[in-house]
């Protein structure tokens, strides 16, 4: 006997290349099988004829309390959006992450961290930007940070706006690349309003290097002066860097999305960057089963769509996750795709700059699991 039996929904396993009407079964918080019509019992036997069963979401960018002031209370969040993983995207610095060392064992949610090279991380917003000077990384405390904690580190975080880097251009991004060079780290920039063209900067980055926000509209963005796609963005493709939507409030921008993802420039990683800023906060990023519904109304086909928030972001992150193969974690969500009437935007509403697109479908989340427990479950499901 099974612990739990999921029937009749479609599964949709992008690391497997499955799409099709399967039963899974858990137990022993592993998938057990994936398979048509299973024969067998099991304790919690779920009917999810007419629904999508994928791999637990990653969000591969959000700022998570108490890592971050600002920071979202990531189970309740996260498990009611289908997400099982969460990476904090740079709220703590060498010299603040180990404070939270407790939280991050004791949560059911896994919890990953790029770290700030800044030593206190983002302790000092909303009143005044990190410090980014070069001249005061603390190299050695990071070093030492990432011989103890690496297990839950995934690089260096660099928010590289004209606001927080000011007339220091891109040296603290060189420099930035330069010590995860040295040390054998990955680099996430935050790219919203850039000290200079957006070519520089991605010139800088490495494979498996992050650019996030990748489809903001403030500044240089990805698309050249004709309107399309830069030969920097695809150049930086196909050497290796790997770019993310996070879109949060305001680093997204309607008019960038659209013209690239026309021309096929799909994101490689499809995430959130909510905090308790913009979370449940419309028409932006809101939360990740918003995400979805957004990207499939820009025209993202399904499949790809899941592919971008479980197994791109699992290799990425070089972790056992994003997949329904059996003996992996039994990490799984469950979303009915409804019709709803679903307004987005690239800003808040009380922005007058406002873009606003419709949409006909939402991802509803209907119940996640968790390493095989059952850690959020719609009433009605």
């Amino acid at each position: 006997m099974y612990q739990i039996l999921i029937r009749n929904g479609t599964v949709i396993d992008p690391a497997n290349n499955i799409h099709d009407v399967l039963d899974l079964a858990i137990d022993g918080g592993k998938i057990s099988a994936v398979d048509f019509d299973i024969d067998a019992e099991a304790v919690n036997e779920i009917d999810a004829s007419g629904c999508i069963v994928v791999p637990g979401l990653i969000d591969h960018h959000a700022h998570v309390w108490p890592l971050a002031k600002i920071g979202i209370p990531a189970e309740s969040v996260c498990f009611s959006s289908g997400v099982t993983t969460v990476v904090d995207a740079g709220s703590t610095g060498a010299m603040t992450f180990r404070q939270h060392k407790d939280f991050i064992s004791k949560s059911k949610l896994t919890v990953k961290a790029y770290i700030n090279v800044c030593s206190t991380g983002l302790d000092s917003l909303p009143h005044e930007m990190e410090d980014v000077d070069p001249s005061h990384y603390d190299e050695g405390a990071i070093r030492e940070l990432f011989e103890e904690e690496g297990a839950n580190l995934l690089g260096l975080k660099l928010r590289t706006s004209k606001e927080v880097v000011k007339d220091m251009g891109y040296e603290p991004l060189r420099q930035t690349v330069r010590l995860a060079e040295k040390l054998g780290l990955s680099v996430m920039v935050h790219c919203t309003n850039p000290p200079a063209e957006m070519s520089e900067l991605l010139s800088c980055l490495r494979p498996g290097d992050v650019i996030t926000h990748m489809y903001m509209n403030k500044g240089s963005t990805i698309l050249d002066k004709l309107g399309h796609v830069s030969k920097a963005a695809i150049e930086a493709r196909e050497r290796g860097v790997i770019f993310e939507a996070a879109d949060a409030r305001a680093h997204f921008g309607f008019n960038v999305a659209e013209r690239a993802i026309r021309e096929g420039f799909f994101p490689d990683i499809l995430a959130t960057d909510i905090t308790k800023l913009s979370v449940y906060l419309r028409p932006t990023a809101f939360s990740m089963a918003s995400q979805l519904a957004k990207y499939s109304m820009l025209g993202i086909p399904e499949d790809e769509l899941f592919r971008l928030c479980t197994i791109n972001p699992a290799r990425h992150m070089k972790i056992d996750a994003g997949t329904l193969s059996v003996g992996s974690a039994a990490d799984v969500a469950v979303f009915r795709r409804e019709e709803f009437a679903q307004q987005f935007g690239d800003r808040p509403y009380s922005d007058e700059t406002a873009q606003l697109r419709f949409g006909e479908y939402i991802y509803r989340p209907l119940m996640t699991v968790k390493n095989g427990e059952v850690v959020f479950r719609d009433i009605a499901f």
